[in-house]
């Protein structure tokens, strides 16, 4: 009897031993995913922000050009209705890339710190 015991312990120790083998292969490897998916969006996010940053000085210097305009019609009290809302849907544009811009550069900023902690 007590041959039986110590040979049902040994195989349930055998199987728990393979058993966590195989489960730290399943978290090394999901570690590796996830840092190769970080590489990846850190790429995706650095790309998008160059491009949103080149949007934001483009319309950073419309919105510049559009407002000196209306501010000299305003000051010959030229200006028309449809000057001033093309200057507000401006800013809201310019407003918009800025907010994604800094979306952008936070999620980055996430990434990096995500990835020094491993």
């Amino acid at each position: 009897m007590k041959k039986m015991t110590l040979a049902t312990m040994m195989m349930a120790l055998l199987i728990t031993a393979c058993g966590e083998t195989k489960t730290q292969k399943e978290i090394s490897s999901r570690k590796a995913a996830l840092a190769e998916h970080q590489k990846t969006e850190l790429k995706k996010a650095q790309d998008e922000l160059w491009k949103t940053d080149s949007m934001l000085q483009l319309a950073n210097k419309q919105l510049e050009a559009m407002t000196q305009e209306v501010e000299a019609h305003k000051k010959e009290l030229k200006a028309t209705p449809e000057e001033l809302t093309a200057l507000t849907k401006l800013r809201v544009k310019r407003d918009s890339i800025r907010t994604q811009y800094e979306a952008l550069g936070l999620k980055i900023r996430y990434i990096h710190k995500k990835q020094s902690e491993e």
